[in-house]
C-alpha cells in the first residue's frame, strides 16, 4: 500500500510495499497512482537541487494518477493525500548520458545486418553516432566494434 511510481524503465505493482524505489532515468515519464484508492488527492513533490524551476513539476496535483519528468539526478520526495490518509514514496533517478563509445548504456540493439553478431551472452549496443557501436559482455565488460 502506497505510492506507485511507474515509467518505462520501472514498473512498481499494487504489492509494492515500499516507500523507497529505485531504477529511474532522468527524462522519462513517470506516472504515479496510490494504493488504495480513495475520492480526493492532493500531490507534492520535492525536488533535488539543481532541477530547473518548472521542469520536473507534477502535472494533475488533484488527479488519481498525476505525472512528472525529473530533469536531474537525485531523490525526489513525492506525497500524497489521499482522503485523509498520507503517503510518501523517494523515489531514486539516475542520468542517462553517453560521453563515449565505452560508456554506451540503455540504448536499443543494432538490427542492422552490416554488423557482426555478438558472440553468446553479449549484447550489442549503439547510438545515433556511427562511431559508438559497442559490445557489452555479462562480465560487464565493454568493447568497440
Amino acid at each position: 500500500m502506497g505510492i506507485l511510481a511507474n515509467s518505462a524503465s520501472v514498473t512498481m505493482t499494487s504489492s509494492s510495499s515500499d516507500a523507497v524505489s529505485t531504477g529511474y532515468v532522468t527524462g522519462e515519464q513517470i506516472t504515479l497512482s496510490v494504493n488504495p484508492t480513495g475520492t480526493s488527492y492532493t500531490w507534492g513533490a520535492s525536488v533535488p537541487a539543481g532541477s530547473a524551476p518548472g521542469r520536473s513539476r507534477l502535472l494533475g496535483t488533484s488527479d488519481p494518477s498525476p505525472t512528472f519528468v525529473p530533469d536531474v539526478a537525485g531523490t525526489y520526495l513525492i506525497t500524497c493525500l489521499v482522503d485523509s490518509t498520507s503517503y510518501v514514496l523517494r523515489a531514486t533517478v539516475a542520468a542517462l548520458s553517453v560521453s563515449d563509445s565505452t560508456q554506451v548504456i540503455r540504448l536499443s540493439p543494432v538490427g542492422d545486418t552490416t554488423v557482426p553478431p555478438p558472440a553468446a551472452g553479449v549484447s550489442l549496443y549503439f547510438s545515433s553516432d556511427a562511431n559508438a557501436l559497442v559490445t557489452k559482455a555479462p562480465d560487464g565488460t565493454v568493447t568497440p566494434v
